[in-house]
């Protein structure tokens, strides 16, 4: 792995030099964090995609089996407490995130669905 960032910072500098080498001098750029810049934004590239790709779809996927046993766990616990059937309590939930079943639930929903379970037991 470091091999591969070593060839794509080498590779940033010699676009740099290269294009600094191709422009006129008065219209070089003179700004001091323009390879710094460049060589962040190259690392991003080869790095960061991968990585911000895995977090935005971390929301949309649905949730493990631990997580619905928590969350069993919750309703049933928080219908305890109120007096409720488990049933009502889910759908209340289920109406508050917009969902239609709780198989449907999502790392994004659950995260909600969680917060307002544990309001409910507080």
């Amino acid at each position: 792995m470091n091999d591969r960032g070593e060839k794509i910072v080498n590779l940033a500098r010699e676009m740099l030099r290269a294009e600094r080498s191709a422009e006129p001098p008065e219209l070089a750029i003179k700004a001091p964090l323009s390879f710094k810049v460049l060589c962040f934004a190259t690392l991003l590239a080869a790095f960061g995609g991968s990585a911000v790709t895995e977090w935005i779809n971390e929301a949309r996927r649905p949730i493990t089996r631990y997580e619905k046993v928590e969350l069993d766990a919750l309703v049933f616990y928080a219908a305890r407490l109120k007096g409720v059937n488990e049933d009502i309590l889910r759908r209340e939930v289920e109406s508050r995130i917009g969902i239609g079943d709780f198989a449907d639930l999502t790392e994004h929903d659950y995260i909600i669905a969680k917060t307002y379970l544990q309001s409910e037991i507080r």
